[in-house]
């Protein structure tokens, strides 16, 4: 559903499954030597973190919760520009794309910078928790006793 209150919404997951995306891609068809594979693991993990992190945040009920995985989600974002840097010294990846992919890394930093700031601010303002917009919970959402186990 389009009208779904959910994290795939968020225009800041959209680019971070983007720019995983754009890694997976650029990492597929790397030599297979003995160092390109490590960092190819390396830079896909680190990025495929930050989609993850910010998509767990989103489920989490309080504003501290919340803020730690966008702060880890963060970190992840500065990591994988570590590593594009290291791709292209290496000669494995050029300059413009590392430039393209690194523009990507920025926008996405900025933007949870933003996003972390602005939950400090509520959090400041003296809420605790973050409400969620209600959701139905149909009978058949849940399992009974019997099918638990």
């Amino acid at each position: 559903m389009a009208d779904e209150y959910s994290f795939r919404n968020l225009i800041l997951w959209q680019k971070a499954q983007a720019l995983t995306l754009d890694i997976v891609k650029l990492v597929g068809p790397l030599p297979n030597d003995r160092v390109a594979p490590v960092i190819a693991r390396q830079v896909v993990r680190s990025a495929s973190s930050i989609a993850a992190n910010i998509a767990e945040g989103h489920g989490r009920f309080t504003y501290a919760a919340h803020r730690n995985h966008l702060s880890i989600a963060k970190g992840s974002a500065c990591e994988t520009d570590g590593w594009l840097d290291l791709l292209r010294r290496a000669g494995y990846l050029t300059q413009e794309a590392e430039s393209s992919l690194h523009a990507a890394c920025v926008e996405l930093i900025r933007m949870l910078t933003a996003k972390i700031l602005d939950i400090e601010r509520r959090e400041w303002a003296g809420g605790k928790k973050i409400r969620e917009e209600s959701a139905e919970y149909l009978v058949h959402d849940t399992l009974d006793a019997e099918e638990r186990f």
